[in-house]
């Protein structure tokens, strides 16, 4: 037996862009592009000198369609919306936003920083085993 044999790749494929249009929001000027940028002492300049944005796009794209079907192959047919919900919310505290915390610590961030990232990840990560719980 596969793996892969019960996921649905297009819901894989849907919770990944969820998760990248959670993200183009969530770091945007429209809700908390500003303070993030402020928290890592960012700067508009910074961002143009950077890497393209069609390249961070798809990266991030391939990046969330990793993650979501990493997340698919531990929701089984059984599972709903509300059960896939959870089970994001659940991968976005324990394994992710920890691992985050460590990372805050260790390299001296901000608690606003620490936050933004995590209340994304919860956002993002919980929307994503919606999809995938509820769409087999």
């Amino acid at each position: 037996m596969s793996l892969f044999q019960n996921i649905n790749l297009w819901a894989v494929l849907i919770a990944a862009i969820t998760k990248v249009i959670i993200g183009s929001f969530w770091y945007s000027p429209l809700i908390l592009g500003k303070s993030w940028m402020h928290a890592n002492g960012f700067t508009d300049e910074d961002f143009k000198k950077g890497h393209p944005i069609w390249l961070m796009a798809l990266l991030s794209l391939f990046f969330a369609f990793v993650a979501a079907l990493a997340m698919a192959t531990f929701i089984t047919p059984q599972w709903n919306m509300i059960s896939g919900a959870g089970m994001g919310s659940i991968i976005s505290i324990v394994w992710i936003s920890t691992s985050k915390a460590n990372t805050t610590i260790f390299e001296n961030y901000s608690l606003k920083h620490y936050l933004i990232h995590a209340g994304y990840d919860f956002c993002s990560y919980t929307a994503m085993g919606a999809i995938l719980g509820a769409w087999h």
